[in-house]
């Protein structure tokens, strides 16, 4: 059976059959339709974004609640992405060796609809470190198969435009929840019992999340097993792109102190979720067209303005905190998620064979995660230690740095993709 969803003004197929007449659909205009795995992956991240997203804006604030400091909550952010990293380096290896993505995905997403919800029953440190740990070992056994598989289901004239719509409709998600997060702290005010309820929540999306990948994915099955891809196959424009983007995210802010400071300069807890909604609608209202313009112009450029915008947010941050400030802020935040993360992972998809997918995607979240980590809690001692003003400060200096680097390497293009 076969049927066509109309998608923001276009017709898109959604095959019920195999991926290989998915493909030949996709084939007679690869720039207009997006494959029915994609769109089934699309939603699978609504739901997803959803729960996690009804837990994140309000995380830093049960922490604090609870006692945890600056530094060890993002020491707690840092846990989550060391287990992302380990985790999406070995099942983004072995997705290229059985070329079987579907079934990562499903055991990844299955990981983290089962952590957050049971954060409702955890009261300390410990416990709480533990399933957020859980939650990243998910999120890293799906991210690097998710991301291969959108790339082998589209076509590579349309990878800027499948990456932006899966960008979109995931930050749906992640409007979603923390409106649903905010309306329940304005009905029932902030307090760990309310906190508690929101967490318990999440395990509805969880399940949405599952059932979508059981029934909704088609993946042809490989008879033989492949050899695990060496890394020198790997090209080295694909390296630089992995390390540029690794040394920037070492001293970048992440979500938790972007939040506090919001925090600090006045937004009340009961407002924090809408401001994350904010800049995520932002995100969302902007992935498509970037991910679509990405096509046609290429990545890089986009990629070099997204951290400048992150730059300036940065700099004018560590001088000034007002309420009114902080709204435009988390406008060119969301800015800034929306020009990198699409175009960024449509860049590898561009210059990476198939078989090579998983491995490198693989390969570029595992260094990218860890230097997230050492950024993370490393910016979370300079706020302690020293200031906020001096960790954004010295955050702005790092994504002007990247910012130099990717728009070197745009320069260096001459028209062309490397």
């Amino acid at each position: 059976m076969q049927g066509t969803i109309k998608l923001l003004g276009r017709e898109s197929v959604w095959s019920g059959g195999s991926p290989e007449r998915d493909r030949i659909k996709q084939m007679e205009n690869p720039t207009k339709k997006i494959p029915g795995n994609v769109l089934i992956l699309g939603f699978v991240a609504l739901a997803s974004g959803l729960g996690q997203d009804l837990i994140t804006p309000v995380l830093p604030a049960y922490l604090t609640l609870l006692g945890v400091s600056t530094a060890g909550i993002g020491l707690i952010d840092g846990i989550l992405q060391g287990a992302t990293s380990f985790f999406r380096f070995v099942s983004g290896m072995l997705s290229d060796r059985y070329q079987n993505r579907k079934r990562f995905v499903f055991l990844g997403y299955a990981l983290s609809s089962i952590a957050r919800p049971l954060l409702a029953l955890a009261g300390a440190f410990v416990p709480i470190a533990f399933l957020r740990t859980v939650d990243g070992m998910g999120k890293g056994m799906k991210d690097a198969p998710r991301d291969a598989l959108v790339a082998d289901s589209t076509n590579a004239k349309a990878h800027g435009r499948a990456f932006g719509f899966h960008r979109l409709v995931d930050t749906a998600g992640s409007i979603l929840g923390p409106l649903l997060a905010g309306m329940i702290l304005l009905l029932l005010t902030p307090t760990l019992g309310s906190y508690r309820t929101i967490f318990a929540l999440s395990a509805i999306p969880g399940a949405a999340t599952l059932c979508l990948i059981w029934f909704g994915i088609r993946e042809k099955s490989a008879p033989t097993r492949q050899r695990l891809a060496g890394l020198k196959r790997l090209p080295w424009t694909f390296w630089i792109f992995t390390l540029g983007t690794a040394v920037a995210m070492l001293t970048k802010v992440n979500d938790s102190l972007f939040l506090l400071r919001a925090q600090g300069a006045g937004v009340s807890l009961a407002w924090i979720p809408f401001l994350f909604a904010g800049f995520t609608l932002v995100y969302a209202a902007c992935a498509y067209p970037i991910g679509t313009w990405s096509d046609k112009r290429g990545k890089l450029p986009f990629i070099a303005t997204g951290w400048l915008f992150l730059g300036g947010v940065e700099l004018l941050l560590s001088t000034t905190t007002t309420v009114p400030l902080m709204l435009g802020a988390f406008v060119f935040y969301g800015l800034f998620y929306a020009l990198t993360e699409g175009s960024g992972r449509a860049f590898i998809a561009d210059i990476i064979p198939t078989e090579l997918r998983g491995s490198a995607y693989a390969v570029f979240h595992t260094i990218v995660g860890l230097s997230v980590i050492a950024g993370g809690f490393s910016i979370g001692r300079l706020w302690d230690s020293v200031s906020p003003s001096f960790a954004f400060q010295i955050a702005a200096m790092g994504s002007f740095l990247a910012f130099l680097v990717f728009f070197s390497l745009t320069l260096k293009k001459h028209g062309h993709e490397f």
